[in-house]
């Protein structure tokens, strides 16, 4: 295949995927309470998952991609009357920081990843 397809190809390949992030980083899926798309790092836009609780409860999530039998990168949103009214949670060098935030019914959490070159997701237990 020549240098000109192949990178046409991938450059396609590539567009595909951003636009699948960005339609739906904004807009959680059914299912899951949490089932963020692959969250690109910080060279390609350092990309957003926004997420709004409905009811309390305890929500623990992890990173699909870099959780393992020996190691897990996750945390946990508390939802309770006691919350605020939003929360931010940065992914940076494998780690949700802060690990757990507290938001009440109706609140919206984001988080951003910043890692370079890694892509991250948020993802229910």
């Amino acid at each position: 295949m020549p240098d000109r397809t192949r990178y046409a190809t991938l450059a396609a390949i590539l567009a595909l995927c951003l636009a699948s992030c960005q339609k739906h980083s904004t807009d959680p899926t059914a299912g899951k309470e949490l089932d963020s798309p692959y969250l690109l790092g910080a060279a390609t836009g350092s990309r957003n998952y926004l997420h709004t609780f409905a009811s309390d409860g305890d929500y623990w999530y992890h990173c699909v991609l870099h959780t393992t039998a020996q190691h897990r990168e996750g945390g946990v949103v508390f939802v309770n009357s006691g919350g605020g009214d939003s929360a931010f949670v940065r992914i940076y060098l494998g780690k949700f920081a802060p690990e757990s935030v507290t938001v009440r019914a109706g609140a919206q959490v984001r988080w951003q990843n910043f890692d370079d070159g890694t892509s991250h997701s948020v993802t229910s237990d």
